[in-house]
């Protein structure tokens, strides 16, 4: 009886190891789905200053986080704008010798601007030289304009 126990615990053992690994191939297709939009950016003539003492949470990310966090509030609190363009960046920070920097504060000056007029890129854009740019059809560069721009 004690062998015939062991050998179901054995056999119970050995069944709750497996490991089952399944894999899927997928459908290699030539063509690509592109689907691009198009916006004008409304800059506005004059720049914004705004200044933020960061807490610790934001200052943990990191220093690009700190520039981020900034740019952000600064948006929010001068009209909303989308991006900044033109953004420059002052930041006040404190060296500790062990413990490395922290960052007291930080003013990001620039342009607030908004998206406006979004439209999707039909022939009349495609055939835009503004648009297009330096762009040249040779017979090596395959994948068209989509290909140049996106990369």
């Amino acid at each position: 009886m004690k062998k015939i126990l062991a050998f179901v615990c054995v056999a119970l053992f050995a069944a709750s190891c497996t490991t089952v690994v399944k894999t899927a191939k997928t459908a290699d297709t030539p063509a690509s789905l592109l689907s691009a939009t198009v916006a004008d950016l409304e800059v506005s003539p004059e720049r914004i200053s705004y200044t933020m003492v960061p807490d610790d949470k934001i200052r943990r990310g990191g220093l690009s986080n700190v520039k981020q966090a900034a740019e952000n509030e600064a948006l929010a609190k001068n009209g909303n704008a989308d991006v900044l363009v033109d953004a420059e960046y002052v930041i006040t920070s404190t060296n500790y010798l062990i413990f490395g920097k922290k960052v007291e504060s930080i003013t990001v000056t620039g342009r607030p601007a908004k998206y406006v007029n979004f439209r999707s890129l039909d022939d009349k854009v495609w055939c835009d030289p503004v648009f297009r740019g330096e762009y040249t059809e040779t017979k090596g560069n395959s994948g068209g304009l989509l290909k140049k721009l996106f990369k």
